[in-house]
């Protein structure tokens, strides 16, 4: 039988699962939620492909009625990890009123160490995801390119210091795939007169895709060599415009080392500061805007404010909201591996969110999140939406006076 020793660890949240099922359809008016799982709304309708089917087959594991397999497996992986049945199960009557059952339950926490059992099982990760493991250990990202490349998006002749109190973790997403993103962060740091580093060659992957896909060994040789490096930086600030990358160093990170020597924000949070002191200077944009909350940074770090007070200290923007925000927001669809294991769920995922953009009227949905920025246009384009989808960074820099 399968050991199943991480998911053993937890065993207390799989029992105390009272099996009401709101994680599987929740309608709150009051609070805006309309729906829970994104992956149940693409699947076929039954227990196992929401929360509450989830944490029964984990009871079915630990008690030996069921065998792990590779179609329980490709169920366990069909799971953005947005963590929206956490936050809905944390705003049930039994929890408010008769007994803390939703916030003892870390829904998250509990798929990704069933998925950590699933690999030591051989079960797991997918066939994509294997190739980006292998690569990692070679050249520490999981995109098939060249580590000395992590900084072939830097202008020519631009020299940044490897020492600073501030220093930027650049992860593996812009550098590699979306650099106009990056290029778009850096125009906005030397626009505010901002010192700061970089740690590379020094800077691996983060290791936030081996989290999520339970290849722990590997995420936790990244995350110390990461923290090695950054220690080194003689660091008191780390900003990092990832979600990804964000969750992972000021959660993961945390959870495996304890209290970090150094502070980790997120780059909306530098830049909310920063225009605040009047560092930032912004011609009038003339534009209608929604914002999409990233799973990452919205529901995992519950960092919901820093965004809109940009968007709305900006002259010109006019920020107009979606139906579903904050922690009722609805996924983009590409977290937890799902852009990469199965890339065409995850576009059907984010068609549902180009369509509520559309409702509003905006001209733009914004977001701060590179693998939400990839997937929301993947399905405006697959919906011929004439909404554009962009990073806030880009629309800071583009509107720099």
């Amino acid at each position: 039988m399968a050991k199943m020793k991480n998911t053993k660890k937890l065993s207390d949240m799989v029992y105390a699962c009272s099996g009401i099922g709101d994680c599987r359809i929740a309608y709150r008016w009051a609070v805006g939620r309309y729906g829970v799982c994104p992956v149940l709304e693409h699947s076929p309708q039954f227990d196992p492909f929401y929360a509450r089917g989830k944490i029964r087959i984990a009871k079915g594991l630990l008690e030996e009625e069921l065998e792990p397999s590779e179609g329980l497996a490709r169920v366990m992986y069909q799971c953005t990890t947005c963590g929206n049945c956490h936050s809905t199960c944390h705003q049930t009557l039994c929890e408010e009123i008769i007994l803390p059952i939703g916030r003892f339950i870390d829904h998250t926490k509990l798929f990704e160490a069933m998925r950590a059992d699933l690999v030591e099982e051989g079960l797991g990760p997918m066939p994509r995801h294997k190739e980006f493991l292998e690569w990692a250990k070679k050249e520490h990202n999981p995109y098939m390119e060249k580590h000395e490349d992590r900084v072939k998006w830097i202008p020519k002749g631009k020299t940044i210091p490897q020492k600073a109190e501030l220093v930027w973790f650049m992860g593996c997403t812009e550098p590699y795939r979306q650099p106009e993103l990056a290029q778009a962060f850096l125009k906005i740091l030397e626009a505010a007169g901002v010192e700061f580093a970089i740690i590379h060659p020094n800077e691996w992957c983060c290791g936030s895709v081996f989290f999520r896909t339970g290849v722990w060994d590997l995420a936790e040789e990244l995350a110390k060599h990461n923290l090695e490096a950054l220690k080194a930086s003689e660091a008191k600030k780390v900003v990092i415009h990832c979600a990804g990358c964000f969750r992972t160093i000021a959660k993961d990170y945390v959870e495996l080392f304890g209290e970090l020597p150094f502070e980790v924000i997120d780059a909306v949070e530098l830049i909310r500061d920063l225009m605040k002191e009047g560092k930032l200077k912004l011609q009038k944009a003339n534009v209608k805007v929604t914002y999409h909350d990233p799973c990452h940074l919205g529901r995992h770090m519950e960092i919901y404010d820093a965004p809109r007070e940009i968007l709305e200290m900006m002259p010109g923007v006019e920020l107009v909201e979606m139906k579903r925000i904050k922690d009722a927001s609805w996924c983009c669809g590409a977290g937890g591996g799902v852009k990469s294991g199965f890339p065409e769920l995850a576009v059907e995922i984010a068609k549902d969110r180009i369509k509520e953009a559309e409702e509003t009227g905006a001209d733009y949905i914004i977001t701060a999140c590179p693998f939400c920025v990839k997937n929301l246009q993947d399905a405006a384009e697959a919906l011929k939406s004439k909404i554009k989808v962009a990073d806030i960074v880009e629309l800071i820099a583009e509107n720099l006076a």
